[in-house]
């Protein structure tokens, strides 16, 4: 996945989804809100609240959906962390 952005804000609510094909070294944060992380071909749950990051190892596919009401993605390349 390519994010030619320094920083890009994803608004979610309660059951709405975002597909991140190929989302390697992309850093995925909660802004607002609980938000579930699901890797393709990966048995984990990765569930962030607020202030919570992941960074996607490798190439496979993400999965978001929100949790919350309302739900707030921020996505960074790994190396634009704060």
């Amino acid at each position: 996945m390519l994010i030619d952005v320094p920083h890009t804000r994803l608004l979610l609510h309660r059951g709405q989804t975002s597909r991140l094909p190929e989302a390697r070294d992309t850093h995925l944060c909660s802004a607002e809100g609980t938000l579930w992380v699901t890797l393709d071909h990966d048995a984990r749950d990765i569930v962030l609240e607020p202030g919570q990051c992941f960074v996607v190892p490798d190439d496979r596919g993400v999965t978001v959906s929100a949790l919350s009401t309302r739900a707030v993605l921020d996505l960074r390349p790994a190396e634009a962390r704060p």
